[in-house]
């Protein structure tokens, strides 16, 4: 009760995103953490960085950042870091270079995710049904969360820093060379 979190968004009105905040925000507020400001980064890492900095600057001690996507993680990390302050708990995505910052510098961090192969459960929930097979009711997406226990399962040294670990990919033709 009482931390001070900042809450970084990436953009206003975007469906998945405002349900993300909702949920946040109600349990910020049973919690009575002291959300001191929630701001839009667009995405920009630039932009991230100057808020993060700001909002440093401002209270001197931040206690964690939410994100409600975490494709900027990496950037909120490096104002912390470049400020000489200590790394608050932090959310972030399966984004392969927030991975490797966690892991490399020993965050607190968790990576819940709506993984890119999402778009195909429903698919194959559709064709379960056509082929008169059973689907679980209710039928769920899959959303792993990535926590300390399970990071190293995720990290792959030999991929580019924005691809994803969760991308749906690994079973496909070409993989991983075609996404070196």
């Amino acid at each position: 009760p009482g931390g001070k979190v900042l809450a970084l968004r990436i953009l206003p009105g975007v469906d998945v995103l405002e349900t993300r905040w909702s949920a946040a925000k109600v349990q910020f507020d049973k919690a009575k953490v002291n959300v001191v400001g929630v701001e839009f980064t667009d995405g920009d890492p630039a932009k991230t960085k100057k808020i993060v900095n700001d909002y440093i600057q401002r209270y001197g001690t931040i206690d964690g950042v939410w994100m409600d996507a975490g494709a900027t993680a990496v950037a909120a990390v490096e104002a912390f870091q470049d400020a000489g302050k200590p790394v608050p708990p932090i959310n972030g995505e399966d984004q392969l270079d927030f991975l490797k910052l966690w892991k490399d510098k020993k965050l607190t961090a968790i990576a819940p995710t709506y993984p890119t192969y999402q778009w195909r459960t429903p698919i194959i929930a559709a064709l379960r049904v056509l082929n008169g097979e059973q689907v679980s009711s209710p039928w769920k997406l899959p959303q792993p969360t990535i926590t300390q226990d399970n990071l190293d399962q995720y990290v792959d040294a030999g991929m580019p820093p924005l691809h994803y670990a969760m991308c749906g990919c690994t079973d496909l033709p070409g993989y991983p060379q075609r996404w070196k």
